[in-house]
């Protein structure tokens, strides 16, 4: 009977993973069951005692609570039962958790002389534990240090844990006082029992609410915003505990986003007030420009000369722009000019150059002092401003009488001529280049003459035509404008004109100029 008592404690042990120790005493030995000495990782003939060496063999965060509990229990009718969980120096280096049971046999005098107990090895449990502490530890540190709200309830809607932002936004002194109240302990009653309602859906429902706007209203009126999100609160078996929910004040954003969108509407309303100055600023400059030079004829009994133009602004303001000036009834002048950049600044230059060109009309018949009357007024008025900028200009005139066409180019490209079918840069072999306009003062600009019987068309253009670029980035270049005026040589001036742009509209990326356009041209032909 005793022999199967003892199997089914031995197996009950073994089931439950556990193995016995009995110690007398005082004893230097101790007995260990099989199960206990695996524990150790030590044979019967070498296991310690790890009673009295427990120094040794116990962590020192351990051994002095465990052999203060010896103690307790070896002294006369001292405690009758043991229960430690302490960490082992195991052979192999590392520690394991032992968890060591006992119960004390005493004599008659209540001294003790024998211990018996269990010992078994739960190190993968307390590694869990410890493992999970820490989780828990990260995860309350994550919560107490976001700038954020974050909260649960039970199904009353009372507060049962919050992090500290929650109990700041709210005006408590930690996040211990706000258990077990709830919204109207803090806002006003609307604003309470939306949310109570909002809960209540959420928890019948079990549907979430995710980032909806909210304005808060408290009891002392003030108000706030807040993008909230709120979940229904389940157990590890599914079963509602209430809602759990994440806060964050949007006050200051939502503040922002109010004064930016005003300030969009001032900014809308400005604009609108900037781009009708612009508007008619154009529409000024537009007005400026000669009228009816489309067509324009100079002519006597032996030679007609056919004026035509495009010009293609960039912008509401241009820097572009030419100026036909009458001189008699066999002679006109015609200036092309091109200011640095466009805009508003380019446009105001170009106020100034047709205030300087009225002052130099005495010149017009002299396209070397022409422009040099006009870039010495331009080079004072850029250094009592005490600005960079130029522009480029050519100007010819147009004299039937002497059957000449003589011309002064101020930095800028040269005509192309077409004769008899072919077309060629109008530039004088070893001719210096002159300067653009408003750059040197006093500066000297040469003179050219051409026989207008070397002329069946000319063409004059600013740099927004030939630099053109299309999607590789390659610009239009000369050598194309010239074969596209050789092309269209049969057709009349304006058809020739249209096609060009045409074509250069072509070669852009998005059929537009990045830079303002203008082109004038003249045909000559038989006189009356």
């Amino acid at each position: 009977m005793a022999s199967d008592s003892q199997d089914r404690l031995e197996l009950a042990l073994l089931a439950s993973n556990e193995g016995v120790w009995d110690w007398y005493v005082g004893a230097r030995e101790i007995y260990y069951s099989e199960r206990v000495l695996d524990f150790l990782g030590y044979p019967a003939d070498k296991a310690p005692n790890i009673i009295l060496q427990a120094r040794r063999y116990f962590h020192q965060d351990e051994v002095s609570e465990l052999r203060d509990t010896f103690k307790k229990i070896v002294k006369k009718n001292g405690d009758d039962t043991l229960a430690h969980d302490c960490r082992y120096l195991h052979p192999d280096g590392s520690w394991r958790w032992l968890r060591i049971r006992g119960v004390v046999v005493r004599d008659d005098d209540g001294m003790a002389y024998r211990i018996v107990g269990s010992i078994i090895d739960i190190s993968q449990r307390k590694n869990a534990e410890t493992a999970l502490k820490e989780e828990r530890h990260r995860l309350r540190e994550l919560i107490e240090n976001i700038p954020i709200n974050v909260y649960y309830k039970d199904t009353e809607s009372r507060f049962v844990l919050a992090n500290s932002s929650t109990a700041e936004k709210l005006g408590a002194d930690s996040e211990l006082d706000l258990l077990g109240k709830t919204d109207r302990d803090f806002f006003d009653k609307r604003h309470a029992d939306m949310g109570r309602k909002d809960e209540l859906e959420i928890m019948e429902t079990r549907v979430p609410m995710l980032k909806a706007l909210q304005k808060e209203t408290y009891d002392d009126g003030k108000t706030t915003w807040a993008e909230t999100s709120k979940l229904p609160w389940l157990n590890r078996k599914g079963e509602l505990c209430g809602t759990f929910g994440i806060t964050t004040d949007i006050t200051a954003l939502f503040n922002a986003q109010r004064e930016m969108g005003a300030l969009a509407d001032e900014l809308q309303k400005r604009n609108v007030a900037i781009e009708e100055e612009l508007q008619l600023a154009r529409e000024i400059q537009q007005a400026l420009l000669p009228k009816e030079v489309d067509g324009l004829i100079l002519q006597d009994n032996q030679r007609e000369v056919t004026v035509g133009c495009r010009y293609c602004p960039a912008s509401e303001m241009a820097g572009d722009f030419f100026e036909v000036i009458p001189i008699s009834q066999h002679c006109m002048g015609i200036l092309l000019c091109d200011v640095m950049g466009h805009g508003v600044r380019a446009s105001l230059v170009v106020s100034m150059l047709r205030g300087l060109m009225e002052k130099e009309r005495e010149s017009a018949t002299s396209p070397e002092w022409f422009l040099y009357g006009v870039n010495d007024g331009l080079v004072s008025i850029f250094e009592r401003a005490g600005v960079t900028l130029f522009a480029t200009a050519i100007y010819f005139v147009i004299d039937l009488k002497a059957g000449t066409l003589q011309y002064s180019c101020a930095g800028h490209p040269a005509p192309i001529v077409i004769r008899l079918g072919k077309g060629k840069l109008l530039q004088p072999q070893d001719a210096k280049p002159n300067p653009a306009l408003g750059l040197i003062p006093q500066a000297v600009f040469a003179t050219h003459s051409v026989s207008l019987d070397e002329i069946d068309r000319l063409l004059v253009y600013t740099d927004g035509l030939h630099e053109v670029e299309d999607a590789a980035g390659e610009e239009l270049g000369i050598e194309r404008i010239i074969t596209t005026m050789e092309n269209g040589i049969e057709d009349d001036l304006e058809t020739s004109l249209d096609t060009l742009v045409d074509y250069a509209r072509r070669h852009s990326v998005e059929g537009e100029f990045g830079d303002d356009v203008c082109l004038f041209a003249i045909d000559v032909g038989s006189g009356l």
